[in-house]
């Protein structure tokens, strides 16, 4: 993938002080019944508040995700560029505006409005004046796709002056690649956020264009207000995904009510990790940063070396870019980390000669704020107990759940489907659950269905790659002295890069370990002829632990399910129990006032009898953008009445 940014000198904007006020359009807590959708455009989120910052990326960052499902493309590769559903329009919009309200800029631009192309004087080619941006982006999106050669990996209609000899070439798709951003490998919103990062992960090239952040300074240029989005969803490796964000604006689309006001990427505050950048950079209306310097400390001021230091103009506003060290860079975090920034050496009328803030990245899938439940750790058997919490601020919702602590008698059987207690995260294209009867000669592992992994494809054209599968034991697990987990497995055609990793998490899924070695396939050609058997032993804990099987690849050939669907392609699992563990089953989930401070716990909130000795647990749950976090467990032994 190669990802360019248009390199433009006209970028006005009218001086006044501070941005506007915009209404918000996101209200915690506030979402629309299904079949419809959260807003697209204007939001504003407080980026010194932790928790809304966990909402606003769980509410309106992942309200874009599962945007292939949307696009609904009605065109072809052979020269017809489609159209997208107004769905998916949306989703594009909704991740462009969720990056400008994170950096603090008018989060309420619109896309595919039927605005008609910018035409300037200077062009080389110049397309019918009533000609649409979207239509422009269209067709320059299939044309990057169309002049792609997969053996050689190149593809000249990656440029912003595309010949008219390419194939596909029109005035109108030269007129979009001269005045977007584009990117080639990815699409949707998933190219709006690789513009925003300027940092392909998947091991493709790029430009040197994304170390000067260009496509980052259009997605938040402040007065910016009407887009468009072209994409082609591609249908394999050899023919990817491309994206044309047309980014020029026509003099009328201009805000004319923002002013010189710094913008910082990643933002200040509290933000995301998955979105951070080894790209730094600051941005101001009518800046001079030609001699600025950039310094950098950790919360604890150590200070922090930065590279390649770029001071840039044109394509937006005025920026100083920075590139920072891996760990800096990093986009998964368990703990806050926070950095601290100073730039020196600005000028420009009206423009302090310095800026200094701090950024904070978290994992927006922690919710940090207490959720500890207090209260007498023996409850009587035959009178209410009660215990006190305090809500986590911004909270939409809260619950307390009550779950029985006993002996971990059960099995995770696939024919069991209705009672099995897992979490499934496999492709659409297969059943986590499969019969076996499609697989002649191969029997399965116990009776006539098995939990199964494979790779439902060879090429994912979201995540780009080989795509990842796992399901989950949707249980908690208390691990005794000596525990164990068993199962039984059987191979199918799985090659020696494929392996199944079996997982252990102490933090309620945060983070994993692996149980063993991995289970890697032991012939590229060869099923398994026999079922094998596997205990691994479960570290000691007093606090409940998840367990999950995932099946990756370590590169290099693979078995896919779309191109073998009826042969036993991957690795399957039946007859999952332990030994010598306990685990916490729910019994009831009661919702309580995000003003209330106690939980009466009794028979009736409990949801069964209370029984001298029995072990019990009580949890805080809270919901923020629509996800639920789990707060500590609470354990209880019930007293004497």
């Amino acid at each position: 993938m190669k990802i360019k940014t248009l390199f433009l000198s006209r970028a006005t904007a009218i001086l006044l002080a501070g941005f506007p006020g915009i209404s918000v359009a996101w209200i915690p807590g506030t979402y629309p019944v299904p079949p419809a959708r959260m807003a697209s455009s204007g939001f504003a989120v407080d980026n010194q508040n932790r928790n809304d910052v966990i909402s606003f990326w769980q509410a309106v960052y992942q309200a874009s995700e599962g945007y292939e499902s949307r696009v609904a493309w009605n065109g072809n590769y052979t020269g017809t560029p489609g159209t997208t559903s107004a769905a998916f329009v949306n989703d594009v919009e909704r991740r462009l505006n969720y990056f400008r309200a994170m950096c603090g800029v008018p989060a309420n631009a619109q896309l595919n409005t039927g605005s008609k192309v910018v035409i300037e004087l200077t062009d080389l080619f110049k397309p019918a004046s009533s000609t649409l941006k979207s239509v422009a982006a269209q067709q320059s999106a299939l044309m990057l796709i169309r002049n792609y050669n997969p053996t050689l990996g190149t593809d000249p209609a990656i440029t912003h002056d595309p010949v008219s000899s390419l194939v596909g070439w029109s005035a109108a798709a030269w007129n979009a690649s001269a005045k977007g951003n584009f990117s080639f490998g990815l699409y949707g919103p998933g190219a709006v956020t690789e513009y925003m990062l300027e940092a392909y992960t998947n091991g493709s090239f790029v430009s040197s264009w994304n170390s000067d952040v260009g496509h980052r300074r259009w997605c938040i240029f402040p007065p910016a207000t009407d887009y468009a989005t072209g994409d082609q969803p591609g249908s394999s490796a050899m023919r990817p995904a491309s994206n044309v964000l047309y980014v020029m604006q026509n003099n009328e689309e201009y805000r004319t009510d923002v002013g010189n006001n710094f913008v910082p990427y990643p933002a200040a505050g509290y933000f995301p990790a998955p979105i951070n950048s080894p790209f730094w950079s600051l941005s101001c209306a009518n800046a001079n940063f030609s001699v600025a310097t950039v310094t950098m400390k950790t919360a604890d001021n150590k200070t922090i070396p930065v590279t390649s230091i770029k001071r840039k103009t044109g394509f937006g506003d005025p920026a100083i870019v920075w590139q920072v060290r891996a760990d800096v860079a990093a986009r998964n975090v368990y703990s806050d980390t926070t950095y601290k920034v100073r730039v020196d050496g600005i000028s420009g009328v009206g423009i302090p000669t310095f800026y200094e803030y701090q950024v904070t990245l978290i994992n927006p899938d922690q919710l940090t704020s207490s959720q500890l439940i207090s209260g007498p750790s023996k409850p009587p058997s035959n009178a209410p107990a009660t215990y006190g919490f305090t809500a986590p601020p911004g909270a939409e919702s809260v619950q307390v759940a009550t779950f029985k602590r006993s002996a971990a008698t059960w099995t995770e059987n696939a024919e069991k489907a209705s009672s099995s207690l897992v979490i499934d995260d496999t492709g659409d294209n297969y059943e986590l659950m499969t019969a076996m009867t499609p697989f002649a000669g191969f029997s399965g592992v116990s009776g006539p269905k098995s939990f199964h992994l494979t790779f439902p494809t060879a090429y994912d054209l979201v995540s780009r790659g080989v795509p990842e599968q796992s399901f989950e034991l949707d249980r908690n697990i208390i691990a005794n002295s000596k525990a164990k987990l068993n199962f039984l497995y059987r191979r199918g055609f799985m090659t020696t890069a494929s392996c199944l990793a079996v997982e252990i998490s102490s933090n309620d899924g945060l983070t994993w370990a692996p149980l063993g070695s991995p289970i890697k396939g032991a012939s590229n050609s060869v099923y398994d002829n026999k079922v094998s058997k596997l205990s691994l032993t479960l570290p000691k804990s007093s606090t409940p632990v998840r367990i999950r099987f995932r099946y990756y690849t370590t590169g290099g050939a693979i078995y896919s399910h779309d191109a073998a669907p009826k042969s036993p392609t991957g690795i399957f699992i039946d007859e999952i129990n332990t030994t010598n563990c306990d685990w916490l089953e729910r019994k009831k989930q009661n919702t309580v006032s995000v003003a209330a401070k106690q939980f009466v716990f009794n028979k009736t909130s409990a949801g069964a009898a209370l029984v001298k000795k029995d072990k019990w647990a009580l949890r805080l749950e809270t919901k923020l953008g629509g996800k639920w976090f789990n707060g500590p467990v609470r354990p209880l032994t019930i007293g004497a009445p």
